[in-house]
């Protein structure tokens, strides 16, 4: 069908049927503008045949399980149980390490070499619960990989945000101040980490705030069925390659701690484990290619493993090197949801606009 559309005196077109219904819908026409596909006769686009499609048939029941389960050790009674041993964990812990750090400090328990870091200062205490919390957060994130890969990102942003809290506290223990005050390299550094803890932070409460898993993508619910089922493969062997990576870098660094090397650092387990979880970013993004052809999301999630690499990076930064990738990334992170944000048309707003044109 060759249709053609009189507005304003002058003549537009041919258009296929399709392609006048996309004019219409971008606003370019409106349905009541004259149109002919016989020759014959001009009448309203509306009582063009076939203009307004027929619905098709509703899908069949489908298994919500589907759609919602995250799979083995993933869901929500596991998530429950995980966190009550998270939690006993960190405060005893918490406990143990302060009690380490009073029979140093008394003279009672000699330590030499690194490890002594550890117990320098009360403060020092705080780095035991913050490490088995920010191992529960990990967790927490591959439980979303099935659900959400933007809040699987905004996860990272978190993580991040307390592996920063957690250097902070271990940079308060090991200042010293002499009698005149200096803006040394250390209290420097110090500054440098709280702004950027705040502008994590910030990113975080953005991903929380914006829960950009709820806007519509461009897929079939068949594919959308597989891709759901893809990532939740993915979350399960991610599931393995956390735990077999927290044995292996909690032994090396106990090992480490009773030779006098053992000192804190964010590279230990989170170096290798945002390595894994990059690659799975990747695959997560080419199934996503696979069954979508929506370029807003792709783009989205594209400049979202851009800024998990980034997070990658800075992990294994050292100094001041860290802080300003960890800052680039959430700056990025932030960008992108806000770009996402500003282009994105729900479909609700999409039929209004339809109806009043």
């Amino acid at each position: 069908m060759k249709i053609f559309v009189f507005v304003g005196g002058n003549k537009y077109g041919p258009y296929t049927i399709d392609r006048l219904r996309e004019h219409v819908i971008a606003g370019n026409f409106v349905k009541d503008n004259l149109c002919c596909y016989d020759g014959k006769k001009w009448i309203p686009i509306f009582e063009l045949p076939g203009f307004y499609q027929k619905p098709p048939p509703p899908p069949e029941k489908v298994n919500s399980d589907d759609f919602s389960n995250r799979g083995f050790l993933l869901g929500s009674v596991a998530d429950v149980r995980i966190k009550k041993f998270a939690i006993f964990s960190a405060i005893f812990g918490f406990l143990g390490h302060l009690t380490l750090w009073a029979l140093h400090s008394s003279g009672s328990l000699e330590v030499k070499g690194e490890t002594i870091n550890l117990l320098k200062s009360p403060f020092s205490a705080l780095y035991t619960p913050f490490s088995i919390l920010l191992a529960y957060e990990a967790y927490q994130l591959i439980r979303e990989i099935p659900s959400s890969f933007s809040n699987s990102v905004g996860k990272q942003f978190e993580i991040v945000t307390l592996l920063v809290v957690r250097d902070i506290f271990k940079s308060l223990s090991l200042i010293e101040f002499d009698d005149e005050w200096t803006l040394d390299g250390k209290l420097k550094l110090l500054l440098l980490e709280c702004v950027t803890f705040l502008i994590l932070f910030y990113t975080s409460m953005n991903y929380r705030k914006f829960c950009i898993s709820l806007m519509i993508s461009t897929m079939d619910v068949e594919d959308l069925k597989t891709y759901i089922k893809s990532k939740r493969i993915i979350a399960q062997f991610l599931l393995l390659t956390y735990v077999i990576i927290a044995i292996l870098a909690f032994s090396g660094w106990m090992i480490g701690v009773f030779n006098g090397y053992g000192d804190s650092d964010r590279t230990i387990f989170f170096l290798d484990f945002f390595t894994v979880l990059i690659l799975a970013d990747i695959f997560i993004l080419l199934m996503f290619y696979r069954y979508s052809e929506d370029f807003n999301a792709l783009a989205r999630n594209t400049g979202f493993v851009l800024a998990t690499v980034m997070l990658r990076v800075a992990i294994g930064a050292p100094g001041i090197s860290a802080m300003v990738l960890f800052i680039v990334s959430g700056v990025l992170g932030i960008a992108i949801l806000r770009i996402t944000l500003h282009f994105y048309t729900p479909p609700a707003s999409l039929g209004a606009r339809r109806e009043n044109h």
